[in-house]
């Protein structure tokens, strides 16, 4: 039963359907029509199939619903498929579980996923309406609500990369990961991110930073500058010299309103001495470091480790080793890099000699074929962070055309 999307207008899509169910029999498929429409919901979708059915529809729309239930019966590993379903909806979505089993341990598992709340059948319209409250937009009670992830980028020198490589990891968990990504750029004077996007700043950053004791999603969706349906930019262009608007800590507010509404919030930390990285690194839950193969980025990196590690969320920390250039001779070999810093790199991105800078000014993705070693080390870095090694493993060596028994 689909009763109709709406869109609005503005810089980002708006939400395509407010309540989705998919019911494994059609005895609960009745019911939940039964309850769309007492409830007139004009935005609704309910339909026969199981968890995998509705992980493909959530993947065909721009954003998740404000509900979603959906039935456990007939899968084998029910936490294992949730677990699935939650990398696909926004961190806002509310999900309510139906089931045969009145089992608490079941329960609390699902809690502890982030599952609102779980209802035994045979269901009724009477205990849907006690579950999800329509028209207070909510499930009560509210359980364990999940959150989004802050993922802060910064590099041990000027021109290592960092802005290239966080840029093109957020456009690839958008686009082939189906997340919904936040790029936040921390050089509130302007960075490259924009120019690589092919959009210019509405100077959203600095309105929201001045603004953090009325901020709300719908205000924040406003000062956010779409690229496409799942990647959304917040930067600004404060004039050289002129003073801050906003007060010290202002970053928090803002980074916990976006947490609420996206699978990732990248944080593209400019200047690392500005107040604002500091602010970045104690509510990022993993730190990108960035270097490349010199004495000087090597000891910086040593700095900058202590700086971000000794914080009270206490962050992981992992190294990207980059070559921005086509200069070789005279540089450590990595190895010794990592002797030096005593810590593994997590991964070394390759020199592109053209199609990193082509792309990057004509503001597009890089080429696939001609920046092939560039994308497969972006594709590793976001299977480390999404914690989808065999889907990353398995794409690697299909693009080298080995067949993995």
């Amino acid at each position: 039963m689909s009763t109709g999307f709406s869109f609005r207008k503005g810089t980002t899509a708006a939400r395509v359907v407010d309540f989705i169910a998919f019911a494994a029999d059609r005895d609960t498929e009745a019911v939940l029509k039964n309850y769309v429409l007492e409830q007139a919901m004009p935005h609704a979708h309910v339909a026969i199939g199981n968890i995998d059915d509705a992980i493909a529809y959530l993947l065909k729309i721009e954003r998740s619903p404000l509900f979603l239930l959906v039935d456990l019966h007939g899968s084998a590993m029910p936490l294992s498929a949730l677990a699935r379903l939650a990398e696909v909806c926004e961190p806002s979505v509310q999900v309510v579980a139906l089931g045969e089993r009145n089992d608490v341990g079941l329960y609390r598992s699902l809690l502890k996923l982030g599952v609102r709340d779980y209802l035994v059948k045979p269901l009724t319209v009477e205990l849907l309406n006690r579950t999800v409250s329509a028209n207070e937009g909510k499930i009560a009670p509210v359980v364990n609500t999940r959150a989004g992830k802050a993922i802060a980028f910064l590099g041990s020198r000027g021109g290592v990369g960092v802005t290239t490589i966080c840029l093109n990891l957020a456009r690839h968990l958008a686009e082939d990961t189906h997340r919904r990504v936040a790029y936040v750029d921390l050089n509130v004077c302007g960075g490259a991110a924009n120019t690589m996007l092919g959009i210019q700043s509405n100077n959203g950053l600095i309105d929201v930073l001045q603004n953090v004791h009325r901020l709300d999603p719908q205000y924040v969706e406003r000062t956010l500058v779409a690229k496409g349906s799942r990647l959304f930019v917040l930067s600004s262009e404060l004039d050289y010299g002129a003073p801050r608007p906003f007060q010290a800590g202002a970053l928090k507010r803002v980074l916990e309103v976006l947490r609420d509404n996206f699978h990732y919030v990248m944080l593209d930390v400019g200047n690392r001495a500005d107040p604002l990285a500091g602010e970045a690194f104690d509510y990022a839950s993993r730190v990108y470091l960035v270097a490349d193969r010199s004495v000087h980025s090597a000891r910086e990196t040593l700095r900058l480790l202590r700086y971000v590690e000794d914080r009270d969320n206490n962050p992981a920390a992992s190294l990207l080793l980059n070559n921005p250039n086509a200069a070789t001779a005279g540089k450590p070999p990595p190895v010794d890099f990592m002797t030096a810093v005593g810590r593994p790199v997590l991964q070394e991105i390759p020199f592109e000699a053209k199609a990193i800078s082509l792309a990057e000014n004509l503001g597009e993705a890089p080429d696939e074929k001609a920046a092939n070693g560039f994308n497969q080390a972006i594709t590793r870095i976001g299977s480390d962070l999404t914690g989808q090694q065999i889907v990353a493993e398995r794409t690697f060596l299909q693009k080298l055309g080995i067949r993995k028994r």
